[in-house]
């Protein structure tokens, strides 16, 4: 995958401005955004030059990471973790690139990260931007204009921002199967996935091509709220749970009845391998009312997931039903 984001230097300007809680609040939203790109392997670039982004009042950021006597203090252990992300950011190279003024957000800014980010969306491969959070940045897709050129750019400081941007992607780059395939951890960072559940993006009564943004909408809707609403509905309110969840989700969401559940032929064409052992999916999103179903479960909480998480097992045209 080529990298998705470019860090941004206009945002740090302000940096001197803000009370130091603030601001590194802001250094700590932003770690986090890379950590999570670095561990999804979205890659991450930035220009030779970001370690001299102006913090204002003639401070850069190279002075408040490296030199103990900047005036600009940041706690050791922030400065410490920005350090190391900023190491695994690699510089981007684009010789053709020479303007580095943008206009955005009713500004102009010199922002070599934009540009870049810009001539990439302009040639229809999506980069986000990472800037450092304030109010005054931008969230989601921003018009941006380099030498009279406009096109849309994802400004990214938030998990809502980071997902978001990649359901964009799917739909900007059309994704093909495999493109969908690879983009899914990011897009649908909640959910998981039993083994083989790509082959079907095949398997529905339409091309997938028809389908496409439909499954961006439910399994968008699905990893950001199925796993709360098991964790919340399931043991105190199951009889609310399938409407809750359909309505969080967007789209029709239920479980098996009892008589497809004892039907051995049923529940074999429902049990797929996740993690290596045998699970069988019976609840089931409705992409259209008599045809077309993404089938999923809900595993319970555990350390790493307090709400448990939601297994994608099957995408296909419609299981076998009781005779």
């Amino acid at each position: 995958m080529t990298a998705r984001f470019v860090l941004e230097e206009s945002s740090w300007a302000a940096a001197t401005e803000v009370g130091i809680e603030e601001f590194s609040r802001a250094v700590d939203q932003l770690v986090e955004r890379l950590d999570l790109a670095r561990e999804r392997k979205e890659g991450v670039v930035k220009h030779r030059d970001y370690y001299n982004s102006d913090l204002g009042n003639g401070v850069q950021l190279y002075s408040a990471l490296f030199e103990p006597d900047c005036a600009v203090r940041l706690e050791h252990d922030v400065v410490s973790q920005l350090r190391l992300a900023l190491d695994h950011a690699n510089d981007f190279e684009d010789p053709e690139l020479v303007e580095y003024d943008v206009e955005f957000s009713g500004g102009v800014w010199f922002s070599p990260g934009v540009a870049w980010a810009h001539a990439r969306c302009t040639q229809g491969d999506q980069v986000a931007v990472l800037p450092l959070a304030s109010p005054e940045v931008p969230r989601g897709p921003v018009p941006v204009v380099v030498a009279g050129v406009s096109t849309s750019v994802f400004f990214v400081t938030e998990e809502s921002d980071h997902v978001g941007f990649f359901r964009a992607v799917i739909r900007r780059e059309k994704a093909d199967e495999g493109m969908f395939e690879r983009l899914a951890p990011s897009a649908f960072p909640a959910l998981d996935w039993a083994d083989g559940v790509w082959r079907g993006l095949r398997d529905f009564s339409r091309p997938y091509i028809e389908v496409r943004d439909e499954l961006i909408r439910c399994l968008g809707g699905l990893s950001d709220h199925g796993a709360t609403c098991f964790h919340e509905f399931s043991d105190h309110d199951p009889d609310h749970l399938s409407s809750v969840l359909s309505a969080k989700v967007g789209c029709d969401t239920s479980d098996e009845n009892g008589r497809t559940k004892k039907h051995k032929l049923c529940k074999r064409d429902r049990t797929r391998r996740h993690r290596g052992t045998d699970k069988v999916f019976w609840w089931h999103l409705k992409l259209r009312p008599h045809v077309d179903r993404i089938y999923f479960l809900h595993e319970p909480q555990s350390a790493d997931f307090p709400s448990g998480r939601v297994v994608v097992g099957i995408l296909k045209d419609h299981c076998t039903l009781p005779n």
